[in-house]
């Protein structure tokens, strides 16, 4: 609990879920690489990299702007 792991998997979830604009960036991202490396989850993995940590980056700045604290996991 509380590790660097969890919270940036928080960050993600908590920043997609209160700007629609980088989650429909986010998705479409993914569907597109989901067809294109339909067969190959590395490469989507790799290719999806960019997009996540342009994401993450706009969700630390929103987090720096608001104050927020990790929430518990939907886990």
């Amino acid at each position: 609990m509380g590790s660097f792991s969890e919270q940036f998997a928080l960050l993600f979830r908590d920043f997609l879920r209160v700007d629609q604009e980088a989650a429909g960036d986010y998705a479409r991202v993914k569907r597109a690489l989901a067809e294109r490396y339909r067969h190959d989850g590395q490469a989507y993995t790799d290719a999806k990299a960019p997009v996540c940590w342009e994401i993450i980056q706009r969700a630390d700045d929103w987090a720096q702007e608001t104050g927020w604290e990790p929430a518990p996991s939907d886990a």
